[in-house]
C-alpha cells in the first residue's frame, strides 16, 4: 500500500532539486514535509501572507521554484545578502524574500 507524498515533502524535494543544497534547518524541513498544502499556507500565513497565498493557489513544485528563483535573484544581487539570509529560519526566510 503506497502512500501519496505530502504538498511539503513534495515542495522540500523538489527546492532541493533546484538549489543543490537547501541552507535550512533539518528540523524545519522535517515540519515542513509533514504538511498538507493547507497546513503549510496556515502555518506561513503569519510570518508572510504572500506566500501562504503562493501555497494555496499553486502545485509545490511551482512554489519551491518560486522560493528558488527569488534566493537566486537575491544572491545575484549581494553575495553577502544571501550569506546572511541563508542563517535565519525557514519561516524568517520566507517573509524576507516575499516581503
Amino acid at each position: 500500500m503506497s502512500h501519496e507524498p505530502t504538498y511539503g515533502a513534495v515542495f522540500v524535494k523538489h527546492l532541493s532539486k533546484l538549489g543543490r543544497h537547501v541552507p535550512y534547518r533539518y528540523d524545519h524541513l522535517q515540519q515542513v514535509k509533514a504538511m498538507t498544502q493547507a497546513e503549510l499556507a496556515d502555518w506561513i500565513k503569519g510570518e508572510c501572507r504572500e506566500f501562504s497565498e503562493v501555497i494555496r493557489d499553486n502545485p509545490a513544485e511551482v512554489a519551491a521554484e518560486m522560493v528558488h528563483r527569488r534566493r537566486t535573484e537575491m544572491a545575484a544581487g549581494s553575495p553577502a545578502a544571501c550569506a546572511a539570509e541563508c542563517a535565519l529560519p525557514f519561516l524568517e526566510l520566507l517573509a524576507h524574500l516575499f516581503s
